[in-house]
């Protein structure tokens, strides 16, 4: 019974310190919360209006690099202010006894409201359009969770890395602004020479967002070696993370 009550205590401190933390990023400034879904609105009109121009009003390919964008936006600041999440509450983690993974799962949570802010937007844009959906977008939410998992593991990864070599920080950046390049936003996978892309869709990301790209834009089932391919890395990291940072778990304080 008390590991439960425990566990329902972890699930609302969770919760409230990703709310708090939701609110702590529009502090200040004059449309607040707004700017969650103003952000998004804008950087697809700005989308719209260039690529449209450029690829001939070519709407499908702004549909494709705003999906992939949205999704690299989940993993890239999902990792990265994860990784930061036990420095920047120091002061709450050495003053309460409470599990520490509740930060970076925290902070997880809070950039998974934002990346359904801008889902919504992102659908709303494509009935405006009124470009055709199938079926084969109900395996998206799936899809996502492939994601989230993967994210969450790396996070945790990072969370703990970051307490023992503090350059993880500036190599994270530089691997995330490659993210961009390497995985399917700008590009796409047809395009590429087959070797290259062989190297390329190595990336777990790569992977999961052209199985994104093919339930909602080309309207086919991933094969199934992607799936299985996702599948295992995504739960695999997961699990490394979940472990490394259990192991850790018990020296974070004597490391902050």
């Amino acid at each position: 019974m008390s590991s439960a009550i425990t566990s329902d205590k972890s699930r609302q401190i969770i919760f409230y310190l990703s709310i708090i933390e939701l609110k702590l990023r529009y502090r200040g400034t004059v449309l607040g919360f707004f700017w969650s879904v103003l952000e998004p609105l804008a950087q697809l009109g700005v989308l719209y209006l260039v690529f449209s121009s450029l690829r001939s009003a070519d709407e499908t390919f702004v549909i494709y690099l705003f999906s992939g964008l949205v999704m690299l936006h989940l993993f890239s600041r999902g990792t990265t202010q994860a990784m930061n999440s036990l420095i920047n509450k120091k002061s709450i983690i050495v003053s309460l006894n409470i599990p520490k993974i509740i930060f970076p799962l925290s902070i997880l949570l809070t950039n998974l409201y934002m990346i359904g802010i801008e889902f919504i937007i992102f659908f709303l844009f494509i009935l405006i359009l009124g470009i055709e959906l199938s079926s084969t977008v109900f395996l998206l939410p799936l899809i996502i969770v492939l994601l989230i998992m993967f994210t969450c593991g790396m996070a945790l990864i990072l969370s703990i890395v970051r307490l023992y070599f503090k350059d993880i920080q500036s190599i994270w950046g530089i691997v995330v602004i490659s993210l961009i390049f390497v995985t399917p936003v700008f590009w796409e996978v047809d395009d590429m020479p087959q070797d290259i892309a062989q190297i390329l869709l190595l990336n777990p990301v790569a992977v999961i967002m052209e199985m994104a790209h093919e339930v909602i834009l080309y309207h086919t089932i991933p094969n199934f070696q992607d799936v299985i391919y996702s599948t295992v890395t995504s739960f695999g990291t997961l699990f490394v993370g979940w472990i490394l940072f259990k192991k850790i778990e018990s020296k974070i304080v004597e490391k902050l």
